[in-house]
């Protein structure tokens, strides 16, 4: 059992990193998964908002960043890819679109996110006034613009 901890845990490995977006091709798989994505995307903004009204409130900045990473992914799937990681995501509102600003707040939110999924102490301080701000001032406001963008 410690030799394959060993192995899987500490030792260096070469990983081959697997394409971060496919073409979907048909039609109708591309409304499918445009429709699921958004869906969810409404589904984690409200339970962000819903989050905010209680003692973890922490967890709206957890469950915004996966409202915008699906409501990016509904986009991206409208124009016929499905995006398999949030780099990808980024670099097409980045580079495809042209929107370095909405590439820039997808990568802070996934930064926030990282940061709150590992910070210490969370219930001990249950101010909710960034989450709020977060919720308020990053997530919102992405979705409406990428709302914006659809066709």
């Amino acid at each position: 059992m410690a030799e394959e901890f060993e192995n899987e845990c500490l030792k260096e490995k070469q990983i081959t990193k697997q394409p971060g977006a496919v073409p979907i091709k048909e039609e109708r798989e591309r409304e499918l998964r445009f429709k699921g994505f958004k869906s969810n995307s409404d589904y984690f903004l409200e339970g962000a908002k819903l989050v905010l009204e209680t003692n973890a409130p922490y967890l709206a900045m957890v469950l915004g960043f996966f409202a915008m990473e699906h409501m990016i992914n509904a986009l991206i799937a409208k124009k016929g890819y499905l995006i398999k990681n949030h780099e990808c995501a980024q670099m097409y509102l980045s580079k495809y679109l042209d929107r370095k600003d909405l590439a820039q707040n997808l990568s802070k939110a996934y930064n926030m996110r990282i940061a709150y999924n590992y910070r210490f102490n969370l219930k001990e301080n249950p101010d909710k006034t960034e989450a709020e701000r977060f919720v308020n001032e990053v997530v919102v406001p992405f979705i409406e613009e990428i709302d914006k963008l659809m066709p």
